[in-house]
């Protein structure tokens, strides 16, 4: 009986998270894997433990705050200094919010002196279009990697699994020298597609691609992979002569239409990752379906919730010492549960993430309305292959439309009669026919975007 021969893809795996990924990490300075094996540790500890760890990094990072962080010594100076050693969570409520304006007005203040030699610029463009330029800084990258790779293990997935991101932003992508292509795709099992610009042609050789390399994971914007496994559907090959780990999703909602779907095609666990440039990493789902906050780097508040609890997300990250973050409005909207999780993580859970707050319409007398409720009418247009929905500064519609055929008068009428429906004003809904819509300058696609205001 002759030997079974060793899977070269097992023993790539194996190589890079035992040698080369370790070595990545450590000729880049940082510490990720300590990090994350000191994380996945922590997912075994008592809730009680978890909240003395968080409380003594808060402590550190006021701290540090007062004695080299020029605007939070001004904010100090003018509100009253808080006790580091005596501080409570509750005592956060004592400090300003960070708004974007300030940390585009004043971001030099932000920076802690003494660390220019140790800050990384980044820059994110926001729903805006108008650039956000803030500093981080190794450990925090670190911390943020590593989050990451926890969510990510509470599924089975591992460092150096092999892994295919689809991703936009020209950030990354005019990073990806031949030189970091190979590197990342021979030694550290990474592939990035580029998430524009998503052709049928296109689509269709990313699925060859993955039924070749066979990723553990595939992460990436939630409408990107739902275009490809739409596509598999429209092939009529739904079948996969494989299943990845997790499809882990990020950077846009993950509305259940677009899940159901994925899961439909993929059969495999589909999670949400919730974070951003700014932020850093907030949250993750977990196998039961409950997103837990990564409360050892980010203490998250509700700014003025309403009747069911939900309001303006503050974060306040416990690893950013070269340029804190604290109680920084990130621009999304949630809730905030105590109810522990089946699945026995000590972690805290967001029971409800609703997006950013240019994803909602505005409806009769100002009233906020959730952009899913417009994407529950739109996806039942069967002649929709894709379409984005604009509300105007003057609270009327754009509906931007690619189409698998032209529309009847029937659901021509049927959509102009269901949206006025949904925000309960007969406003005018503008039907516009396109070849293709164009992601935003980051890649993402966008169901919703409302430029009317409350």
């Amino acid at each position: 009986m002759s030997a079974r021969r060793p899977d070269p893809m097992r023993l790539s795996e194996l190589a890079a998270r035992h040698l080369l990924l370790p070595l990545h990490e450590r000729l880049r300075g940082r510490d990720t894997l300590a990090q994350w094996r000191a994380l996945r540790a922590q997912d075994h500890q008592s809730p009680a433990s978890l909240d003395a760890v968080r409380l003594a990094k808060l402590r550190r990072l006021i701290a540090h705050c007062q004695q080299h962080v020029p605007y939070y010594q001004r904010v100090f100076a003018e509100g009253g200094a808080l006790n580091p050693a005596e501080l409570q969570f509750a005592d956060l409520a004592r400090l300003p919010i960070l708004e974007r304006a300030a940390l585009r007005e004043r971001g030099a203040e932000l920076k802690a002196q003494g660390w220019d030699d140790r800050l990384i610029r980044y820059s994110t463009g926001g729903s805006t279009g108008e650039p956000l330029v803030f500093y981080t800084d190794k450990h925090r990258e670190s911390c943020l990697n590593a989050q990451k790779l926890r969510g990510r293990a509470w599924f089975g997935v591992l460092p150096g699994d092999r892994q295919v991101d689809f991703w936009g932003s020209p950030i990354e992508l005019s990073r990806q020298s031949r030189l970091r292509r190979l590197k990342d795709r021979w030694l550290l099992n990474q592939v990035v597609l580029s998430a524009s610009n998503l052709s049928l042609e296109r689509i269709d050789g990313y699925l060859a691609y993955l039924d070749h390399f066979q990723p553990r994971l595939i992460y990436g914007y939630p409408t990107v992979i739902y275009r490809i496994a739409s596509r598999i559907l429209e092939t009529g090959k739904a079948r996969r002569p494989w299943s990845p780990k997790l499809i882990a999703c990020t950077s846009e909602m993950l509305w259940p239409h677009m899940r159901a779907v994925i899961a439909q095609v993929f059969e495999c666990p589909i999670a949400n990752e919730y974070g951003s440039r700014d932020g850093g990493m907030i949250a993750h789902e977990c196998p039961e379906g409950h997103l837990h906050l990564f409360a050892e780097h980010v203490v998250v508040e509700v700014d003025q919730p309403d009747a069911e609890g939900v309001g303006d997300l503050l974060v306040t990250n416990l690893d950013g010492f070269g340029m804190p973050f604290i109680r920084y409005r990130i621009g999304d909207r949630g809730a905030l549960t105590e109810a522990p999780c089946p699945c026995g993580l000590p972690l805290p859970r967001l029971r409800e993430l609703q997006g950013r707050a240019n994803d909602f319409l505005i409806g009769r007398d100002g009233r906020m309305i959730h952009s899913s409720t417009a994407n529950y009418v739109l996806r039942e247009i069967p002649a929709l292959r894709q379409y984005q929905l604009r509300q105007r500064a003057d609270r009327h519609f754009d509906l931007y439309m690619v189409l698998h055929r032209p529309l009847t008068d029937d659901e021509r009428t049927r959509i102009r009669s269901e949206l006025q429906q949904v925000i309960d004003e007969p406003l005018e809904v503008n039907l516009i026919e396109q070849e293709h819509i164009a992601p935003e300058p980051s890649g993402k696609y966008r169901w919703v975007i409302s430029e009317a205001r409350s």
